[in-house]
């Protein structure tokens, strides 16, 4: 009654052990290379979208990974842009922008002036 059942490739048995093996240790380290790319997601895209923090994002998204949660926060973290940076700080007085409203500004100011004197010089 023991007998012991004889498969086609019972032969091939050791071999096909290897080659498992060998695909669930590519599998692992494919994994392995996925979570790598997650983690350093969301500092990649700091450091191309130039963030003033790309450092501090990059370092959140490898400590968060394991909850998921820091990492989220890192990644929306990096697409949103900060004025922390000297580019942003545009100093208003030579701004010509700004120098076209003041002009305009102290036009209206003196125009709003000689109405005021023409119409108390009306009333006298």
């Amino acid at each position: 009654m023991n007998q012991l059942i004889e498969y086609q490739f019972a032969s091939l048995g050791p071999a096909l052990r290897i080659v498992v093996l060998l695909f669930m240790l590519g599998f692992a380290l494919l994994l392995c290379g996925v979570i790598v790319a997650i983690a350093m997601l969301p500092g990649r895209i700091a450091k191309g979208r130039q963030h003033p923090q790309a450092e501090a994002i990059a370092i959140c998204g490898w400590v968060g990974l394991p909850t998921g949660i820091l990492w989220a926060a890192a990644l929306v973290w990096a697409f949103v842009k900060t004025s922390d940076s000297a580019a942003d700080n545009v100093d208003l007085a030579n701004d010509a922008n700004w120098r076209s409203l003041s002009d305009q500004v102290a036009g209206l100011e003196a125009t709003v002036a000689k109405l005021e004197q023409a119409l108390a010089g009306g009333r006298r």
